[in-house]
């Protein structure tokens, strides 16, 4: 008996630290990606924002995975949003997560892309929404949101890595 309680412990452990479990690990920056600007210099200030859902959503509700150009940079978890400075320049971001689909509730990976462009000195607000596809599954969109916006949905949520030290509730539109 206690084999098998030891066998179910690290099971359980190994679960919790996946990426796509939604595990306790939290939001997750990838800090050596090539689009993040290192030191000081020009960049755009870019917050990711992943508000929670009004209901459970399943496989939707685990880390979402955001990457800019088809590179990793954040695994993101529900109710948290994160800070990143990036070089300026036209991004394709793309939002990859699971789903449940199909009449059988299979797993199935969704993935959309949405390009944006990031000026030097500015800041900017990504809502990353999830679109309820009903038996195609559930997908993510990113979509640009102002200051007031970004504020109001963040209100109740976590600031992570360096949003800890700069969070939406403190930004003054400049």
């Amino acid at each position: 008996m206690a084999a098998l309680l030891l066998i179910v412990a690290f099971l359980l452990a190994g679960c919790a630290g996946s990426p796509l479990s939604g595990g306790p690990m939290g939001t997750l920056i990838e800090d050596d990606h090539s689009l993040i600007q290192k030191g000081s210099g020009n960049y755009a200030a870019v917050y990711f924002i992943r508000p929670d859902t009004e209901r459970y959503m399943g496989a939707a509700d685990n880390r979402l995975a955001v990457e800019l150009n088809k590179e990793l940079l954040i695994n993101l978890v529900k109710s948290e949003y994160t800070v990143v400075h990036l070089k300026p320049g036209e991004v394709d971001v793309t939002i990859k997560s699971l789903t449940n689909a199909g009449p059988f509730r299979e797993f199935k990976e969704m993935q959309r892309t949405k390009r944006f462009e990031f000026e030097a000195g500015s800041t900017y607000y990504l809502s990353i929404e999830p679109v309820d596809g009903e038996f195609r599954g559930v997908f993510f969109l990113p979509h640009m949101i102002d200051l007031a916006a970004a504020k109001e949905k963040s209100r109740f949520m976590r600031a992570v890595g360096p949003a800890r030290k700069k969070p939406i509730s403190q930004a003054d539109g400049g």
